[in-house]
């Protein structure tokens, strides 16, 4: 591939298009209900253990994945993720030969092999397109992971239709070939530019200018030694993990809050789609903001926008109008976090090591995930009432105003800090 302007778009058109396939696991609610019924009769309890395991899995493996790609380039991780992802799809199908070991089989198959190679896959396309757009890191970083949040708008309805005609052994079958010839091909084509490729010279604004001064390329060990990431790896987890506590209680809020029930049902469905699609759209459009005013202030106008949500808009969402406006709001502001922090990410200690780096970032999202929704199911309780949901969203809006406390501290490393 060469290395003229146009070309380099293509790594971000080929990582949208690899988290769309990799963001598959947002539509697991769709894979649950057949689990339920003949002949495999899972519990409900049973037919999550498979996504929990998944998104371990993936937490876990990134890590590693970003290691690898610090001493073996990015084509080799992306191609492991390919094999193990569409494998894990492919031993799936196992169901439909052992149906009473079907919990097994699709936590370790789904799960733990699948989840592996997805953490695998996810890393490759933000570290090449973090080294290829060194002028637009959060517009070229948000569409990379833009497909991740819109895949389940995509791929829910798919799943379903496949489901229902084919059944779900048949579908597991299905995706896991697509997923194996489909990332295969992308993640062969990811590469770094060569060493003497500079990207195309533009107007900077003062505010990137001042948080790209990272004119030192940190490796995961000195980055880990310095105040800056511990600051904002709290700043991620708090943001991130207030997000996940939103996407887990969405449909919860509206039908215990709004009062959509019954025959109104369908538009607290609804709202979960309209989540969905708000979360991949903040991604580019936070990023993009982040290229123009740098990631401090984007940062900051993410956390008033959560912050506004929490004590304002959802306390108050009786109308389905006003829920509708706080899930756009949050669910954007939410998204942002997985353009902005990348970026961040390679403002603060460069670019070079991006993958390694960013692995450990994302570590937060991860515990993040675990202790908003955590938090919020120990106030909220066995038996939720409204007041019980506004305790629940202003314990949350005092940890974002902790992280808004560390946004206004946080500062790039001095050069001396990881020495």
């Amino acid at each position: 591939m060469g290395t003229n302007v146009s070309n380099r778009w293509t790594f971000v058109v080929a990582g949208l298009v690899i988290n769309l396939c990799l963001g598959t696991i947002y539509a697991w609610s769709v894979f649950r209900p057949p689990l339920h019924e003949e002949p495999y009769n899972l519990t409900t309890a049973e037919s999550v253990i498979p996504f929990s395991v998944f998104l371990l899995a993936f937490g876990i493996s990134f890590a590693f994945s970003g290691r690898m790609i610090g001493k073996v380039g990015p084509r080799r991780p992306a191609l492991i993720g390919a094999c193990l992802l569409g494998v894990g799809y492919l031993l799936s199908y196992g169901i439909a030969i052992f149906p009473r070991s079907s919990l097994w089989i699709t936590s370790i198959a789904f799960g733990l092999i699948a989840g592996i190679g997805c953490g695998y896959a996810y890393n490759p396309p933000i570290a090449v397109v973090g080294r290829w757009f060194p002028d637009k890191r959060g517009l070229s970083l948000g569409l990379t992971v833009m497909g991740f949040g819109l895949s389940a708008l995509i791929t829910a309805p798919a799943v379903a239709t496949m489901v229902s005609m084919l059944g779900l052994a048949n579908t597991f079958l299905i995706l896991g070939v697509v997923f194996l010839i489909l990332l295969s091909l992308l993640g062969s084509m990811m590469k770094f530019p060569p060493p003497d490729w500079n990207a195309p010279s533009q107007q900077t604004s003062v505010a990137v200018k001042q948080m790209s001064a990272a004119t030192t390329d940190y490796t995961t060990n000195q980055m880990t030694r310095t105040s800056t990431f511990y600051i904002t790896w709290t700043i991620f987890l708090i943001g991130a993990g207030a997000g996940l506590m939103v996407i887990g209680y969405a449909k919860l809020i509206a039908i215990d809050i709004t009062g959509l029930k019954g025959d109104l049902e369908w538009l607290a469905t609804l709202s979960v789609s309209i989540l969905a699609a708000s979360n991949a759209v903040g991604r580019p459009v936070f990023g993009a903001i982040c290229d123009r005013i740098g990631p401090k202030k984007t940062l900051l106008t993410m956390q008033m926008v959560q912050l506004l949500c929490l004590v304002v808009l959802f306390p108050y969402s009786k109308s389905v109008t006003a829920l509708y406006l706080a899930i756009i709001l949050f669910a954007s502001a939410f998204g942002a976090y997985l353009a902005v922090m990348p970026a961040l990410a390679s403002y603060f200690f460069g670019s070079k090591n991006l993958g390694p780096n960013y692995g450990m970032y994302l570590s937060a999202y991860g515990l993040g995930g675990v202790v908003c929704p955590m938090l919020m199911a120990v106030i909220v309780g066995p038996i939720p009432t409204y007041n019980m949901y506004v305790q629940g969203f202003y314990a949350t809006a005092g940890l974002l105003l902790i992280a808004i406390f560390l946004t206004f501290i946080m500062k790039a490393p001095k050069p001396s800090e990881p020495i």
